[in-house]
């Protein structure tokens, strides 16, 4: 990666975490919205008196282009005057794929609606909410632009969320490799408590394969302590 004070890529995040879906009035109705009810599990899991970031999916239906839901939600901005960060992905769970709306960064949880209502006036079509269920695990996939400040050798801090650290891998590691790859790191007492997550960013015709680290006050010698372990077990 080339060096400058903020790098700017487009990639993607794939993550696994427990959902619950939503049933609150202040929704639309017959509209299903998932709650990411344990996010960044490797680390509040472990730490528990924090206060979790809130996380929510608005499940679409149809194929929806990145194109689309990035314009829908540009448009949205212009009239909607709070604070919301919205990416597109997909969720996978239940044997089945869903197109989906990342939501974070809310100011108050009404906002959903609201925002429900926007995205359907931008011509997005919601999924209808089947059934209700609690803590169901499924696998997230985001596509999404990052905001990298490098840090040290190939790692870098997110300048656009608090906590939010990424190393390079020297190779791309399946999502079924990285799941065993993260609880044999997390064997390592001196780095304990964080939260795991494959990346990418498209640069310079190619791909660069990323490992995000969650944790509160994420500190450079922390980051560096976990990419040592990863990139030692690699090897």
């Amino acid at each position: 990666m080339e060096k400058s004070a903020t790098i700017e890529r487009f990639g993607g995040l794939i993550k696994e975490e427990p959902l619950t879906c939503l049933n609150d009035e202040s929704l639309m109705p017959n509209a299903c919205v998932l709650e990411a009810v344990a996010p960044f599990k490797g680390y509040y899991a472990e730490v528990t008196d924090s206060l979790k970031p809130s996380y929510f999916y608005l499940m679409l239906e149809g194929q929806y282009s990145i194109e689309h839901i990035t314009r829908a939600t540009l448009n949205i901005r212009k009239s909607f005057k709070h604070e919301f960060d919205a990416v597109a992905g997909y969720i996978s769970f239940f044997d089945h794929y869903h197109r989906a709306i990342r939501l974070r960064n809310l100011e108050d949880f009404s906002h959903i609606g609201l925002l429900q209502k926007l995205y359907k006036a931008e011509g997005i079509i919601f999924h209808k909410k089947v059934k209700m269920f609690k803590d169901e695990k499924a696998l997230i996939s985001l596509s999404k632009l990052f905001w990298l400040e490098p840090v040290g050798d190939l790692m870098f801090m997110d300048s656009s969320q608090a906590h939010h650290g990424y190393f390079i891998l020297p190779r791309y590691v399946s999502w079924v490799e990285f799941k065993k790859l993260s609880k044999e790191a997390k064997y390592d007492t001196s780095i304990l408590f964080f939260d795991a997550a494959t990346a990418f960013v498209y640069e310079n015709g190619g791909i660069t394969d990323l490992v995000r680290v969650y944790k509160e006050n994420l500190t450079i010698e922390n980051l560096a302590a976990i990419r040592n372990r990863y990139l030692n077990l690699l090897k």
